[in-house]
Parts: C-alpha cells; structure tokens; sequence
C-alpha cells in the first residue's frame, strides 16, 4: 500500500481448514468532501479530502466490496493524512450510498450515522488504521462512510485526483 492515501482492507476467514485466510484491500470508487462555508459547492475534482469542525467540512468515501469467500473477520480504513498534526477524526457510516462525486454538496449530502468509530490523534504521513467492522454487513457491495472531526484542527488527505491517489 505504499504511497496510497486511502483503502478499506478487509479480512475473511476461510471456509475451510484447506484454504488460507484472505486480506484483500480495495481503494475508494468515489471520494470528495463538502463544506458549510460552501453549501452548493462540488469538490469532487479536487486533489485533497478535507474534515474540520468549524467550518463544517465531511469527508465521504464510497468502496465497492467485492463478494469474499468466508466470513468477514475484519474491516480497516486506512487513511494517511496530509495535514492534521495531533488531530483525530471520526469515520461513520452513510446508509445512502446513492451519492455521486461530482455532484455531492453540503446542500445535498447524505446524512451520516451517529455511530462513529474514533481515531487516535494523527500525524501527516503516518498511516491511521480504524476499524469499522461493526458498519459493513455480509458479503459484497457498495458501502460509505463519512469522515468527519469536533476538533478545531482539521485533517485532509489526498484524493483520487491527486498524486498521492488512494
């Protein structure tokens, strides 16, 4: 995974005693962010993804899971920043994934869940790991999360756009 800012890697037990465990990571299909200060604003062709508590800036990542052989045992996003000295973020699941990125706006936004998983404070370029097995269900499919923060330091990472593209 080196140089990727972004990826979901998931874990499935074998069906079998014969056939290996599998980890397989997959990169987001969609990603942009939105922003209250621009609430018709689309930043799906921007090379950064922003989360800050003031302005209101939401981070959203759609995966395209692939049907996995066994249960899945774990799921990781794993975000490497490119800013936030010592920030932490929250990574919550977005029932709608129905969203698309170049047309995403704070306006138009799918609500986020409640739930959230934290992450420990981070710094740019060091990999952030957060385990968000509880929000993906059985088997394959489309699944979003938003990333968003409280903190008064925000955090960005690089887009699909940009070099450093998940």
């Amino acid at each position: 995974l080196t140089g990727t800012a972004l990826a979901l890697t998931v874990g499935a037990a074998s069906v079998d005693a014969k056939t290996p465990n599998e980890l397989r990571a997959f990169r987001p299909e969609a990603d942009t962010y939105v922003s209250a200060a621009w609430p018709e604003t689309n930043f799906g062709a921007m090379p950064a993804l922003r989360a800050d508590g003031s302005p209101r800036q939401t981070t959203y990542l759609r995966f395209r899971l692939r049907k996995l052989s066994g249960e899945i045992t774990s799921v990781v996003l794993l975000l490497r920043p490119t800013t936030g000295a010592s920030a932490s973020f929250q990574v919550r699941p977005v029932p709608d994934d129905d969203w698309e990125e170049d047309e995403l706006t704070f306006e138009s936004a799918p609500e986020a869940s409640l739930r959230y998983a934290a992450s420990k404070p981070v710094r740019r370029g060091i990999w952030s790991a957060v385990d968000v097995t509880s929000f993906v269900g059985e088997g394959g499919g489309r699944i979003s999360f938003a990333i968003t923060t409280r903190g008064a330091r925000g955090v960005a990472f690089g887009s699909r756009e940009s070099r450093r593209s998940p």
